[in-house]
């Protein structure tokens, strides 16, 4: 059962931390004992990992009490009561179950899926077995339902998760086993991110002074992290896709790679430097500074070779279209100035000289432009 301390999704984890404390004031019961203190302790360690951005270290001390740390950290992240928190936790522990996953045998990790989540999830190991499936699918290790499939990939955003991009053999999809890893993972987030706890008011003493303490770091990090002050005029003349994508940069939220690459283009392009630009970005709960650097930098052509120093152009309205980045397309938003250009730097230039000159009426853009787009 120690194993399954790397996994508390799983149904052994949660039969074992159930059978300690069947609830949550059970487990407050529990914790304001003096000699579970250290499952406490272990839990604020977890939760400080995870907004440090640090691996998350399994606690074992060979008691059955350990599977309640991680019970007992979210208990502290859900009384905290913070949005951005809750990602930086969501994030950790779904690292930290993907690292595990890959040192695991194939037939261990089908079988957590499948009791954890109910996925059917089949293994293709014969060489005769694969033979007899279509070319395309020989490929791959494992097949598993499109309805298991489509619970987490719509998350992620690389082209090789859309379903349309998969072959599909009467239902079943083709994945790779660091895929089903990274699914798992990816489903274990997603119950963290829409999972909900009630928590009493009144807590024991120890448990309080981790919740002061973790409050009081957050804080700090969140001060830390805070972009930087963007005029009300410049985000007024954001275009509803920048605006959105901002707008979540600064709450923390993980934006997927091509929103990233879309938002810190166009704040380059309308002239933020790339330290101003890695900040906006700093509050997300997967930030590694170097990593940021390196990547904005190429984005502003500063590490593309001494011979061209011009870097990226944010990309065009059908780009983003395309990426499920236009809030206006997906009928989330709305601006009647979108449907007259088709780039959001032209969206900017143009809004940015309307609060220039104090314009409100909008309606000059039917006379005096060409609709380019129909949503």
């Amino acid at each position: 059962m120690r194993r399954y301390l790397r996994y508390p999704f799983s149904a052994q984890a949660r039969k074992e931390a159930s059978t300690l404390a069947r609830d949550v004031r059970a487990l407050i019961e529990l914790l304001s004992r003096r000699e579970n203190e250290y499952i406490v302790e272990a839990a604020e360690l977890r939760v400080i990992a995870a907004l440090d951005q640090e691996p998350i270290q399994v606690t074992d001390t060979r008691d059955p009490r350990d599977f309640l740390v991680y019970n007992t950290a979210r208990l502290i992240v859900e009384k905290i009561g913070n949005t951005r928190l809750k990602e930086y936790q969501a994030e950790a522990e779904s690292k930290a179950v993907n690292r595990y996953l890959s040192e695991e045998e194939t037939p261990f990790v089908v079988n957590l899926a499948s009791e954890s989540f109910g996925w059917n999830i089949r293994m293709v190991t014969s060489a005769s077995e694969r033979n007899r499936l279509p070319v395309p699918l020989r490929l791959y290790e494992l097949r598993m339902r499109f309805e298991d499939f489509l619970e987490v990939s719509p998350r992620f955003h690389q082209s090789s998760w859309k379903l349309i991009n998969r072959p599909l053999d009467r239902g079943w999809v083709p994945v790779r086993r660091s895929e089903l890893d990274r699914l798992i993972s990816g489903k274990f987030k997603q119950l963290i991110l829409q999972s909900a706890i009630e928590v009493p008011g009144l807590l024991p003493a120890r448990l309080t002074e981790a919740v002061q303490r973790i409050e009081s770091e957050l804080g700090a990090k969140i001060r830390r992290a805070a972009p930087i002050e963007i005029t009300e005029t410049t985000t007024s003349a954001f275009p509803p896709c920048i605006a959105q994508m901002h707008a979540d940069a600064k709450a923390g939220k993980n934006l997927p790679h091509e929103a990233r690459f879309a938002l810190a283009a166009f704040l380059l392009n309308i002239g933020m430097d790339t330290n101003e630009v890695m900040r906006v970005f700093s509050a997300s709960p997967d930030f590694v500074h170097d990593l940021a650097r390196y990547q904005v930098e190429h984005i502003a052509g500063q590490r593309r070779g001494a011979s061209t120093r011009e870097g990226y152009t944010a990309p065009g309205c059908r780009k983003l279209q395309g990426n499920g980045l236009c809030p206006v397309y997906l009928g989330m938003a709305y601006d009647p100035l979108c449907e007259y250009v088709l780039h959001p730097l032209q969206f900017y230039e143009t809004r940015a000289w309307e609060i220039s000159k104090g314009i409100t009426n909008r309606s000059w853009y039917a006379r005096k432009r060409q609709k380019k787009q129909s949503f």
